[in-house]
C-alpha cells in the first residue's frame, strides 16, 4: 500500500523535506513496485508545475538503471539509501547554476510535496518557503552533493562519512584537576525544593472539539478541517494525540504548581507550538515574551533558570553561528532572550545569552548553574556543517566555567534542552567532547537536567563500555505537551541544602482522560516519587548504577523496570507490556558516554 508507506512523511520536520526530491523513490517497499510498473504521473495543470511532473517521470524510468549501477559500487546500501543518493545528485546537478546557486530547486520541491501529497498544500509551500533561506545558503556555501544530503536527513540508515561533522575530529583541551579544596559551606542547609517545566509548545490555536486526527503534522486546531469518520475530537484540557497544550491548561498547571513554595524554577526550553511551517519571528519572539509573563504572574518572587530548545529559532532548529550574518543570522533570537531573561539573571549572564545563548550564575553560596545552548550538538541543525568546530566556544567556555567553579569549591547543576545521548540528537563529536568534560569534572557536577524528549526518562554517564564507573547522572524531565499521545506533566526536585545532591523527584501528570469528562475538574496528580517507586534508598548515582544494572542483568526481582516503562509514557504506555527487544531499546537508551557502544 504505497498511500501508506507515503503517510509516514506525515511527522517530517523542516529540514527533512528536501528529501521530498525524491520521496517518490524513498517509500521503502512501494520502490519495486515503482520500478516494475514504471508508475507514471499524468500533469494536473500546465505551466511549471507540468515541467517538473514530466522531469519526475523521467527519473522514474531511469531509477532502475541507476541503482543497479550504485549498488555496484556500495554493495550494503540499501535500496532506499541508494536511490535517495542518486536522484538527489540528479536533481541538484539539474538545478545548479554556473555560479552556485539553485534558484529553481524550491519550486521543483514544492510542486513535488503538493503532487505527491505527501503533506498538505499550505505545509509543502510553508515549510519550503521557512526553510530555503538556510538551505540555499549552505547548498551554495559547501556545494553539498545527494550523497552527504542524503546523510543529513538518514545520518544512521544511509551515512555520509565525508560530512564535515563526521570527519572532524576535534577535541577541547581539559586542564588537569586542581588541588582539592574545601567546598562552600552553605549558610543555610535546610532541603531546597525545585520545580522543573519543560517543552510547553503552547497552541494558540488549539479548539476544543476540532479534529484529533488530521491532515497535518499538528492537530486540534481551528483550520484542521472537518471532524473525520473515527469522531475523535479535541478534549477541552488537552488531547493525547498530534496536539500540543491549550493555553488555559498551561495556566491551570501554573496556577496548581504555585500553590507550593519552590526555592527556584528550571525551565529547560521548547516553548512554540509544531506548526513549524507557519511560524514567523515576530511571533517567535511575541509567544516568548507571552509565557515569560505568565510564569513571573504566578511566580513572582521565585528564581528562574531557563535553558534555550530548538524550537525557539525560527526555521526550527536552525542556530547559526554567529559569523553568519544577514537574513540568516540568530542575533534577532538571542536579544529577545536577553530581554524577556533579564528580570532573573545577572549581567554577566545576560552577556553570555545575548551571545550565543548559554550562561551561568550562582544561584547560591556553593551551587553554580550552567545552562547549555544544546542546539550547538543538534544533529538537524544544519548549520554545523560550516565549522563543527565547537560552535561559538560553548564547550571551550564550559571548561573554563567548571574549572574556575572548582577552583572556587563549588557545585555544578547543568541544564539544557537536547540530552547528550548515544540514541538521540546530539552530534558524535560534541557529545563525546562534552562527556570527557563532564568525566573531568565529575566531582563537581552533582546532576544534569534536560527536556526535549516529552519523555520521562533518566541518562547515565559511563567511561566506557563495561558499564562498570558511572560517571554523572541525568535527569530528562516529561514534557507538558501532549505531543503525542502523551498527559501532560510537570516535575519537582527535593534536593540536599549541604551537597545539592537530588534527594528525590516527583512527577505531576493532568490524566486527560478523566479531566475532559463532562462536569470534571482538572486533577495534577502525583504520578510517582523516584525514591518509592524504584525502591532507591537514594538517588545518589551508585543508587541510580545499581537499579540499572539489576536491569541490564535481568536481576530485578521487584520488577521496577515494567515501572519505568510506564513512567516514560507518563502512565499512558502503547503497549501493557515491554517485551524483550522493547527491554534493549530502552536500556540502550539509557547508556551515554564517549566509547562504542555495544547495542
Amino acid at each position: 500500500n504505497c498511500g501508506d508507506k507515503v503517510s509516514i512523511y506525515s511527522s517530517i520536520m523542516m529540514q527533512q523535506l528536501i528529501v521530498i526530491v525524491v520521496s517518490y523513490i524513498t517509500i521503502g517497499n512501494c520502490l519495486p513496485i515503482l520500478q516494475n510498473n514504471r508508475l507514471h504521473f499524468t500533469p494536473s495543470s500546465g505551466g511549471e508545475s507540468t515541467n517538473h511532473i514530466n522531469e519526475i517521470n523521467d527519473a522514474l524510468n531511469k531509477a532502475p538503471l541507476f541503482t543497479k549501477q550504485f549498488n555496484k559500487a556500495n554493495p550494503l546500501s540499501s535500496l532506499e539509501c541508494t536511490a535517495c543518493k542518486v536522484a538527489l545528485d540528479a536533481a541538484l546537478w539539474k538545478y545548479r547554476t554556473p555560479n552556485g546557486t539553485y534558484p529553481g530547486l524550491p519550486g521543483f520541491i514544492i510542486t513535488l510535496c503538493k503532487y505527491l501529497k505527501i503533506e498538505t498544500n499550505s505545509v509543502c509551500e510553508g515549510m519550503i518557503h521557512e526553510l530555503q533561506n538556510e538551505t540555499l545558503f549552505l547548498l551554495n556555501k559547501l556545494q553539498l552533493t545527494g550523497s552527504q544530503l542524503c546523510g543529513l536527513i538518514f545520518p544512521t540508515s544511509c551515512p555520509a562519512n565525508d560530512l564535515s561533522w563526521n570527519n572532524n575530529k576535534w577535541v577541547v583541551p581539559i586542564p588537569k584537576p586542581h588541588k582539592v579544596k574545601h567546598r562552600v559551606s552553605p549558610k543555610n542547609s535546610k532541603e531546597l525544593k525545585v520545580l522543573q517545566i519543560s517543552d510547553i509548545h503552547i497552541d494558540l490555536l488549539y479548539k476544543p472539539g476540532s479534529a484529533a486526527n488530521c491532515k497535518e503534522p499538528l492537530c486540534c486546531r481551528d483550520n484542521n478541517g472537518e471532524v473525520g469518520q473515527d469522531k475523535v475530537t479535541a478534549g477541552y484540557w488537552g488531547t493525547a494525540a498530534a496536539c500540543d497544550t491549550p493555553y488555559w491548561t498551561l495556566e491551570n498547571l501554573f496556577q496548581r504548581a504555585s500553590e507550593d513554595k519552590f526555592d527556584y524554577i528550571i525551565w529547560t526550553g521548547d516553548l512554540p507550538a509544531h506548526n513549524d511551517w507557519s511560524q514567523t519571528r515576530e511571533g517567535q519572539i511575541k509567544l516568548l515574551s507571552n509565557l515569560t509573563n505568565l510564569l513571573t504572574h504566578y511566580f513572582p518572587n521565585t528564581p528562574v533558570y531557563p535553558s534555550l530548545g530548538n524550537h525557539e529559532s525560527n526555521p526550527v532548529n536552525s542556530f547559526p553561528p554567529n559569523y553568519v550574518k544577514g537574513v540568516n543570522n540568530i542575533s534577532w533570537l538571542y536579544e529577545a532572550l536577553a530581554k524577556a531573561w533579564s528580570p532573573w539573571l545577572p549581567h554577566d549572564a545576560i552577556t553570555t545569552v545575548r551571545e550565543s545563548g548559554f550562561y551561568t550564575t550562582l544561584v547560591k553560596p556553593g551551587l553554580r548553574i550552567v545552562s547549555m545552548n544544546m542546539n550547538y550538538c543538534n544533529t538537524e541543525n544544519f548549520w554545523m556543517l560550516l565549522d563543527p568546530v565547537d560552535p561559538n566556544g560553548e564547550l571551550a567556555w564550559l571548561v573554563k566555567t567548571l574549572d574556575g567553579a572548582e577552583e572556587r569549591g563549588e557545585v555544578v547543576h547543568i541544564i539544557g534542552h537536547i540530552p547528550p545521548s548515544m540514541t538521540g540528537d546530539c552530534l558524535k563529536v560534541w557529545r563525546n567532547n562534552y562527556h570527557d568534560i563532564i568525566s573531568r569534572y565529575r566531582d563537581i557536577i552533582m546532576a544534569q537536567f534536560y527536556g526535549h524528549t516529552h519523555k520521562d526518562e533518566i541518562e547515565i554517564q559511563y567511561n566506557d563500555s563495561s558499564l562498570a564507573h558511572p560517571v554523572s547522572m541525568a535527569y530528562i524531565a516529561p514534557s507538558v505537551t501532549t505531543y503525542t499521545k502523551l498527559f501532560p506533566s510537570y516535575r519537582t526536585y527535593s534536593m540536599d541544602g549541604n551537597s545539592w545532591r537530588v534527594l528525590d523527584h516527583s512527577t505531576y501528570t493532568l490524566n486527560l482522560t478523566e479531566a475532559n469528562t463532562q462536569g470534571a475538574s482538572p486533577v495534577w496528580k502525583l504520578e510517582y516519587s523516584a525514591r518509592a517507586e524504584y525502591n532507591l534508598t537514594s538517588l545518589d548515582l551508585k543508587s541510580w548504577h545499581e537499579l540499572y544494572r539489576s536491569w541490564v542483568n535481568d536481576s530485578d526481582q521487584s520488577k521496577t523496570f515494567q515501572k519505568y516503562y510506564t513512567n516514560f509514557y507518563k502512565g499512558n504506555p502503547p503497549n501493557k507490556e515491554c517485551d524483550r527487544d522493547c527491554k534493549m531499546r530502552f536500556l540502550c537508551g539509557i547508556q551515554t558516554g564517549n566509547y562504542t557502544s555495544l547495542c
